[in-house]
């Protein structure tokens, strides 16, 4: 019975081989499932605005955290986030297209250099929300799976930067409903898994006002209230003082 068995099983192999062939065949290119994306996103009308203020709320339950930020972007790649914390005070991010920075109260200001800098390059980069392909030295579509309840199909990038991600874009909708990264820190390398969700329109464009970062065992929830697409007049983005002393030095 037991070499029965075995014959039979050795007999199936070849077809369950193909099968599993015609599921890898049957997953839909990675630039076709980028190009949806950017498509179901509003493209056009994201990468013509001159610039874009983003303002919402910032949460950390377990933290017992509440906070408010505003997201500042011009055009090309210059971007500046400032969250503020009651009873803690400001943190910031931000590129002006050659130096990218970060301050807070508990580190203060510094220069971002490395893999922290390229990271930050390829984050203020207007196409990097697009997915654009020609950010990229290598896509493959690796999965059909399931993300926050919905189906997707899982796409592992690499960066011309050289870092890797990958994203989830929903097989109905074509938009990126998660991602899995890893983050450069201060603190050394950690892994981030976010799910984006609530997508809405803003002038023409499709935003996810929901986003949940899990972040060494706890949550972020940055939730937007508002999206304004403008022609530039009167936006700037400058590091802080501190910042700003650092670049002079």
């Amino acid at each position: 019975m037991i070499r029965n068995s075995i014959r039979w099983t050795g007999a199936l192999l070849p077809l369950v081989a193909a099968a599993q062939l015609a599921s890898a065949q049957a997953l839909p290119p990675a630039a076709s499932l980028l190009a949806k994306h950017a498509a179901a996103v509003g493209g056009p009308a994201y990468l013509n605005a001159k610039s874009i203020v983003t303002k919402g709320a910032m949460s950390m339950p377990a933290a017992g955290i509440n906070a408010t930020f505003q997201m500042t972007q011009l055009s090309p790649n210059l971007m500046q986030m400032v969250t503020t914390i009651p009873g803690m005070g400001e943190v910031q991010v931000g590129f002006d297209g050659t130096n990218g920075w970060s301050a807070d109260p508990m580190q203060g200001p510094r220069l971002l250099s490395g893999a922290e800098l390229d990271q930050m390059k390829d984050d203020a980069d207007r196409r990097a929300n697009l997915r654009s392909a020609e950010l990229f030295s290598a896509m493959e579509t690796v999965k059909d799976t399931t993300m926050n309840s919905e189906r997707c199909y899982l796409v592992k990038l690499t960066w011309k930067s050289g870092r890797q991600t990958s994203d989830c874009f929903s097989a109905a909708t074509g938009l990126v409903i998660g991602s899995f990264s890893t983050q450069k820190t201060s603190m050394g390398e950690v892994p981030v898994v976010t799910t984006f969700s609530d997508y809405k329109k803003f002038g023409g464009v499709t935003v996810p006002t929901k986003t949940v970062l899990e972040v060494m065992g706890q949550q972020q929830i940055l939730t937007i209230a508002s999206v304004d697409f403008g022609d530039g007049t009167g936006v700037v983005i400058a590091p802080p003082p501190a910042v700003a002393a650092l670049i002079k030095k």
